[in-house]
C-alpha cells in the first residue's frame, strides 16, 4: 500500500506548482504585450504611409488639374483663333458672293442658308472656346464669372438659374477661382443633363473660415439604382478631386423627389489672393 504524502509536502508540491504557473502567466503576458506594442509601432507605420501615400495622390491631382487646365486653354486659344477666323472668313465670302449674283438668281436662297449655318457654327465656336478657356475668370474674377454663367446656363437651357453671393469684396486667387467655377459648371452640367429641373441655385459665400459653394436644384433628385460607375458618378469624381486638392470638401444631399445639392466647403487660406 503506497503511502500518501504528508500535508508538509502537499503543500511545497503546490506552492511550487502555483510558481510555475506565475513563471509561465507571467512570460506569454508578456510576450502578448510585446506582440501587441510591435503591432501598435507597425500600424502606426501604415497610416503614416498611407497619409504619405494620400498627400502624394492629392499634389499629383492637383498636378492633373493644372495639366488639364492649360491644355483647354490651348485648345481653346486654337478654336477661338483658328477655327473662328476661318469661319469668318467663309462668312465674309459667302456675303461677297450674295452682293455678286443678282438677286434673283436661285442659289442667293443657297447662300443665305450657308450664311445662318455658319453664323450658328460661329456662335457653337466661341460658346465652346469660352467653356474651355473661360477669358471672363482672368479678367473680372469668380463673381462676374459665376454670374456669367449662370446666365449662359439658362439661355442654353431655359432653365430659370439664379446666383447668389457675398463675396463681392474677396480677392480669390487664380487656382481656387478656376476650381471653383469649374465644380459649378460640372454640377450645372449634371442639372442640364439629368434633373430635369426647372430651376437652379447657385450661391457662393463665405462662412466662418470656408468659402461655400452650392449648387441645387428642383429636380428628380439621384435615382438610387444609378450605376457607380455611370457619367453622373465620374463627374462627381472630378468635382472631388478638385475640391480635394484644395483641403475642401464635398458633400451630395438628394432626397428622393426633392432635387440635388451640391455642397464644396474649401478653407479661405486657400482661397485668398497671396494665399495657397
Amino acid at each position: 500500500m503506497t503511502a500518501r504524502p504528508s500535508p508538509v509536502t502537499r503543500r511545497k508540491t503546490r506552492n511550487e506548482a502555483e510558481a510555475l504557473v506565475h513563471v509561465l502567466t507571467t512570460h506569454q503576458v508578456d510576450a502578448i504585450v510585446g506582440k501587441r506594442d510591435v503591432m501598435l509601432v507597425r500600424l502606426k507605420q501604415v497610416e503614416a504611409e498611407l497619409e504619405r501615400s494620400r498627400d502624394e495622390l492629392r499634389g499629383l491631382a492637383a498636378q492633373l488639374q493644372v495639366q488639364r487646365e492649360h491644355e483647354r486653354a490651348s485648345i481653346g486659344r486654337e478654336i477661338h483663333d483658328e477655327l473662328g477666323q476661318t469661319l469668318t472668313s467663309l462668312q465674309l465670302g459667302l456675303a461677297w458672293m450674295a452682293r455678286a449674283l443678282p438677286p434673283a438668281q436661285p442659289v442667293q436662297a443657297k447662300i443665305r442658308s450657308l450664311s445662318a449655318m455658319v453664323t450658328t457654327t460661329i456662335r457653337s465656336v466661341k460658346r465652346i472656346a469660352v467653356e474651355l478657356r473661360p477669358g471672363v475668370l482672368d479678367e473680372l474674377g469668380l463673381v462676374k464669372a459665376l454670374q456669367s454663367e449662370a446666365r449662359a446656363f439658362q439661355g442654353h437651357t431655359g432653365i430659370r438659374c439664379t446666383f447668389k453671393t457675398n463675396l463681392a469684396k474677396v480677392q480669390c486667387n487664380r487656382t481656387a477661382s478656376l476650381a471653383v467655377f469649374r465644380i459649378a459648371q460640372a454640377a450645372l452640367t449634371n442639372v442640364a443633363r439629368h434633373a430635369r429641373a426647372s430651376r437652379a441655385v447657385i450661391t457662393a459665400i463665405t462662412s466662418g473660415p470656408d468659402l461655400v459653394l452650392t449648387v441645387s436644384d428642383n429636380g428628380r433628385g439621384i435615382l438610387r439604382n444609378r450605376r457607380r460607375d455611370d457619367t453622373d458618378s465620374l463627374g462627381i469624381v472630378g468635382m472631388r478631386e478638385r475640391a480635394v486638392a484644395l483641403d475642401g470638401t464635398l458633400t451630395l444631399r438628394s432626397p428622393r423627389g426633392r432635387g440635388t445639392t451640391v455642397t464644396v466647403r474649401i478653407p479661405l487660406s486657400r482661397v485668398l489672393v497671396g494665399r495657397s
